[in-house]
């Protein structure tokens, strides 16, 4: 490999969020505490990774509406089940 010296680190760049998973941060934004709703796991992709895809998606959120939002999930029969508990 070659080493090169005084190359700029150009500026990082704003992520939108992703169009993909729209759906998900919708529903996830209508639920009240005890709601729950059931989403398939996406073909080629692990139960683990779709959870953290979750999970970002809840901090967006929160960070967005300031207030608590706490969520749960379970792998059940056909997909990752997500609950509000907060």
């Amino acid at each position: 490999m070659k080493i090169e010296k005084n190359i700029p680190i150009p500026p990082k760049k704003k992520q939108a969020p992703s169009r993909k998973y729209k759906g998900l941060c919708d529903a996830i934004r209508e639920l009240e505490i005890s709601d729950s709703f059931l989403v398939p796991i996406p073909e080629g992709m692990c139960a683990k990774s779709f959870k953290d895809r979750i999970f970002t998606s809840k901090a967006l959120i929160k960070k967005k509406r300031g207030n608590d939002l706490s969520l749960t999930t379970r792998e059940v029969d056909g997909g990752i089940r997500v609950w509000r508990i907060q």
